[in-house]
């Protein structure tokens, strides 16, 4: 077979990996009308004996969580209803409270005017929600599933306010509304209104029936600058649930029995933003029934999670109405069929707990993992300048290179730690934190342990791969590890469900490299330079591959990081120069990478589309430069967030001055790495590449640099006192001389000298 034939085999291989060989199935007609029944504040452990009609959706429906992150921290329902209305994130304005500023946390209650039940009616406040969502980011456009449903055509009814901005045209305008009378603490309206109300659209037989159930405030969730509840929300939480749930057992009681049936919480219920109740009931739109399963869609790709956004796209598929392209979210699926309603429970609980448990513990982690670092690196200088005596700091120099490689194995313990149910525990913070601790030993005991304990760059690269490998082999298996993990995804947050984000990224990619370099030391060693670039050229391909292939990494912004980085360290190992004409056509690889991994993914099933092929459609709809605009302000927004943030790049400018000339530092054993260790200084220098241009490509990628230091710097720690260990056994009297062992046989005399066949320019 000739070459040209062998590399479009493996195209062509490739190319369907990426794309799916699966078909998905066709969208049709379920049996009878599409309801949605929203509310918002309920969770699934508000639900018990207490609330039979919720209780029947558990025991016998599909159920799951629902991430309603909108655009602020906390949810309004009207927020909730705009992302139906949009299929995007959408919010309603602040509002102002008189003679104070504004409260984010204050919701203003959904409005619609009608004249007559059953008759027109109009939005209140429509212009504002147009107002708010054209000067947001997020590119929404409610009206969307209004107008969709006018092409079709199909008809709708909407019963309540919060229907009416579901169901509204662009102009804010409902073809039929119900005023949707819910009952207040004087009982001017009985439970058996609303219900009354569905009777009467039901009559009119719509395709698609969107009902307001009324929401759900809890008093002890209040923000402490916002007035105390007053009416109905002045009730304890119990009380309105058990409310609620009776106003759902009348509706459902109306419902042919061939319906449809979603009923979702479509808003936070406080101040504290968590994940929501989601259940359903009957035909599916894409086959098969919502019973005695969970709930699940493309968009997470998580069994028990979705998203708000998600709920667009199941009302139109169910009535085989084509989704515009401006929706972001997937059809909800019943996933994980059969089983008791027990384990489905004992799912949504580790769902939640995990995700509620671990948001107080990160920011307690991060700063307790950074003043260990600082530690670290501040025994190793005192342990550095403390005696001449090599022989005396012997023990001590051991067992501060065995802490820095156990703390740069934390990262990957941290993703680790979820196989272990720490979130059911009394002491979660002392359970997590044990559990990372019970994994990042043996990998810290494989690097010091295993036959390359001696090489210089041995523990660096193998706890390196383990981290690349652990990250890699959960993105491939669907991120189950990084979901609610200390370093990982949260789901309340909503940003992202599945594949290598920001952190996940940073970590992996820099345990890649620290493994690449490794590999190449080895080489360089061995006399064998050419292989050794062979080599980074190699786990280069297979990490990009990794991380950008949709539905494994599926990042967008990984590659044009990773290929320039893998790129310079092949150059540098192989003794080649680098030029802006090399240059050039490093960025012109990178840029075709990423165009061919946005065309794969765009080329799939639309339900199918990770965010990379979202993007494609994006850029050809024209909005690409509002996603990049959206990216620039949140990096923008981090860097400034805090003087703390502000000193960042002067911090980073700092660190790459002592990397370049640790001997002016005082960082004696950082130069005797370099002057041992060919590829060190390559490494690092690449390192530097992909940290840059994952911070500046990434939307908040300012916490890339300082998430891949949590890897690099112990590591680099644990290099430079084995150097200096390696010093002091061959010359014991003179620590403080400089190193005399001639270089490996083969490998340059310096790192600045030229590769053994010259430069190539």
């Amino acid at each position: 077979m000739r070459f040209r034939d062998r590399v479009l085999t493996v195209a062509v291989t490739i190319g369907t990996v990426l794309i799916g060989t699966s078909v998905s199935p066709a969208a049709a007609d379920v049996a009878g009308p599409v309801v949605l029944l929203g509310t918002g504040g309920v969770r699934w452990p508000d639900v018990g004996t207490s609330t039979p009609a919720l209780q029947s959706l558990l025991d016998h429906g599909s159920s799951g969580w629902l991430a309603v992150r909108s655009v602020r921290a906390t949810t309004c329902p009207t927020d909730g209803w705009l992302a139906i209305s949009s299929g995007r994130r959408a919010a309603d304005s602040k509002v102002e409270i008189p003679e104070r500023d504004y409260v984010p946390s204050r919701c203003r209650e959904p409005q619609v005017q009608i004249s007559t039940p059953g008759s027109a009616g109009t939005v209140s406040n429509w212009p504002t929600y147009q107002d708010e969502a054209t000067a947001g980011s997020f590119d929404a456009e409610p009206g969307t599933l209004g107008a969709a449903l006018a092409a079709a055509p199909k008809t709708s009814a909407a019963v309540g306010a919060g229907a009416a901005i579901a169901l509204a045209d662009h102009q804010g305008r409902v073809a039929r509304a119900w005023p949707g009378r819910l009952p207040d603490d004087t009982g001017a309206a009985p439970a058996n209104e609303l219900a009354a109300d569905v009777e009467a659209a039901l009559k009119t037989a719509p395709d698609l029936l969107v009902v307001d159930l009324g929401s759900v405030r809890d008093p002890a969730q209040q923000a402490a600058d916002e007035p105390s509840p007053t009416g109905t929300y002045a009730r304890a939480r119990a009380e309105q649930v058990q409310a609620l749930d009776q106003r759902l057992a009348l509706v459902l009681a109306e419902l042919p029995a061939n319906a449809t049936v979603i009923v979702g919480s479509l808003a936070d219920s406080g101040s504290t933003s968590q994940l929501q109740l989601l259940a359903a009931r009957g035909p599916a739109p894409l086959g098969g029934s919502y019973a005695n399963s969970l709930l699940g869609s493309a968009s997470t790709r998580q069994d028990g999670l979705t998203q708000a956004t998600d709920l667009m796209p199941t009302l139109l598929t169910a009535m085989s109405v084509p989704v515009p392209v401006e929706a972001v979210g997937s059809t909800l699926t019943p996933v994980h069929s059969g089983g008791s309603a027990a384990s489905r429970r004992q799912k949504l609980d580790d769902l939640a707990d995990a995700s509620t448990l671990v948001t107080p513990i990160v920011p307690w982690f991060f700063v307790g993992l950074g003043l260990a670092q600082i530690l670290i690196f501040g025994v190793g200088s005192l342990v550095w300048r403390r005696s001449r005596d090599g022989a005396d700091r012997r023990p001590l120099l051991r067992f501060l290179r065995a802490a820095a490689v156990l703390f740069g194995s934390v990262p990957a313990a941290s993703f680790l730690a979820n196989l272990l149910p720490w979130w059911r525990s009394d002491l979660p913070g002392l359970a997590v934190t044990g559990a990372v601790f019970l994994f990042a030993t043996p990998i810290a005991a494989l690097a010091l342990l295993g036959p390359w304990r001696k090489a210089l760059l041995g523990p660096m690269g193998v706890v390196g791969a383990v981290t690349a490998g652990v990250l890699a082999a959960d993105a491939a298996t669907g991120s189950t590890l990084a979901l609610s993990s200390l370093m990982g995804v949260q789901p309340v947050i909503a940003g992202r469900f599945y594949g290598l984000g920001n952190v996940a990224f940073a970590l992996f990619a820099t345990g890649a490299l620290l493994a690449a370099t490794a590999v190449a030391d080895w080489q360089v060693r061995q006399a064998h330079q050419r292989r050794a670039a062979l080599l980074v050229v190699a786990i280069g391909i297979i990490v990009t591959l990794i991380d950008g292939a949709p539905g494994v990494g599926s990042d967008f912004g990984g590659p044009p990081a990773l290929i320039p980085a893998f790129a310079v360290l092949a150059l540098l190992v192989a003794g080649v120069k680098i030029t802006w004409r090399r240059m050039l056509l490093i960025a012109a690889v990178t840029i075709a990478t990423l165009v061919a991994l946005g065309v794969l993914d765009w080329l799939r099933d639309p339900g199918d589309r990770t965010h990379l092929g979202r993007f494609v459609q994006t850029t050809i709809n024209g909005g690409a430069f509002s996603v990049i605009k959206r990216k620039a302000d949140q990096n923008f927004g981090i860097l400034f967030a805090s003087p703390l943030t502000v000193l960042l790049p002067f911090l980073v400018a700092w660190v790459v001055r002592m990397l370049a000339r640790p001997a002016a530092w005082g960082l004696r054993p950082l130069q005797l790495a370099y002057d041992r260790s060919a590829v060190l200084r390559h490494g690092l220098f690449a390192f530097g590449v992909m940290v840059l241009l994952g911070a500046l490509l990434n939307d908040s990628g300012t916490a890339i640099p300082a998430v891949a230091a949590t890897v690099a710097l112990p590591l680099l720690i644990a290099a430079s006192v084995q150097a200096l260990e390696l010093q002091n056994g061959e010359r014991p009297t003179s620590a403080d001389a400089p190193p005399t062992p001639p270089p490996p046989p083969g490998s340059p005399a310096s790192t600045t000298a030229p590769s053994p066949g010259g430069t190539r320019g």
